[in-house]
């Protein structure tokens, strides 16, 4: 009798210690900047905190804004753009909740502005001055962050969007348009950044560290219903958290590099080791988000008119509650 009380009793602390499995749909693009997302996916975070991942697949995080309003997806990554803040203005109360990636210091290359090596090699284009009259791609939709940089950019040679032929492309497809010489110039992602000047395809002309230190390039975000569970998106945020420390522990502090550059080359698109050896991606170790960044693009997009209504209340879609539960689970950094 006392045997089987407590085969019983351990049983009961077994379920206790185990949380209930929460089905969470995620928009993924399969680009490289999803490293810390998926670090945390192959090695089971999620599983542990008892949350099942299904992958929803998408071009760009541009898409997910629609997305997450019609609870097609339960969370995204994506950057700050016109789509997302223009759905605030219709009353979709779509959360943000953890920073994804942003810009570190002046020497961080997480994007950069990448120009031809063919032009640059022989000092065709020396300075964003010398960009007049050409034609770079901007990412993959108008309305996003590159829009901003770029316009940073090219203010650096006191030229405007206008004095450019301006195309979006995805970061793939423009690595490509620079090879075969179709475009002249475009914003790059790590670790494409790396590939562009190792394939002698580009060199970069500016590292955004450079001129817009701390911007908010990625943020994860919440669709309105799964917003309201507490307790699943706390343990979502937890999980992602681990693999986003994983990352930096990886890339910055040199600890269990081979084995994520190993993980990372084998489900992500870039499969050489030796550009991943280089990437460097920053996100905020305990998810904290640049509130009053986010504030000044939605202010850039309106000027820019992708913006159609007025500036949302940002302060009002920003949920620091999520990673703070997180961090309570998993400690500071």
């Amino acid at each position: 009798m006392l045997a089987v009380l407590a085969m019983v009793l351990a049983a009961g602390v077994a379920c206790a210690q185990t949380p209930r499995m929460t089905t969470v749909k995620m928009g993924v693009v399969g680009r490289p900047d999803q490293a810390p997302f998926e670090l945390a996916y192959r090695r089971g975070y999620f599983e542990k905190r008892g949350i099942a991942i299904e992958e929803v697949s998408g071009s760009s995080g541009q898409e997910f804004a629609t997305a997450l309003a019609t609870e097609q997806m339960q969370v995204a990554s994506g950057v700050p753009n016109a789509a997302l803040f223009n759905a605030m203005n219709r009353g979709i109360d779509i959360k943000l909740v953890a920073d994804f990636a942003h810009l570190g210091d002046a020497k961080d290359r997480t994007v950069s502005i990448m120009v031809r090596s063919g032009l640059m090699d022989t000092g065709e284009v020396k300075s964003p001055a010398d960009l007049k009259g050409r034609t770079i791609a901007a990412g993959p939709y108008p309305g996003q962050y590159p829009d901003l940089l770029w316009s940073k950019v090219l203010a650096l040679g006191h030229l405007t969007p206008g004095d450019v032929h301006v195309v979006h492309l995805g970061f793939a497809d423009a690595l490509a348009a620079m090879g075969s010489k179709a475009v002249d110039a475009a914003f790059m992602i790590e670790p494409l950044v790396t590939e562009a000047d190792a394939k002698n395809i580009a060199r970069i002309l500016v590292p955004a560290g450079a001129v817009d230190q701390g911007a908010e390039l990625s943020v994860v975000m919440f669709s309105p219903d799964f917003s309201k569970n507490r307790d699943a998106g706390t343990r979502f945020i937890a999980a992602f958290l681990e693999g986003a420390r994983d990352y930096h522990d990886a890339f910055f502090l040199d600890k269990g590099r081979a084995d994520a550059i190993a993980l990372l080359a084998k489900y992500l698109p870039v499969k050489d080791p030796k550009i991943w050896e280089t990437s460097r991606q920053y996100t905020d170790l305990d998810g904290r988000i640049n509130v009053a960044d986010l504030k000044r693009q939605a202010e850039f997009l309106k000027r820019q008119g992708t913006l159609s209504g007025p500036i949302p209340d940002i302060d009002a879609h920003v949920d620091e509650g999520f990673a703070k539960g997180a961090v309570a689970l998993i400690g500071p950094r």
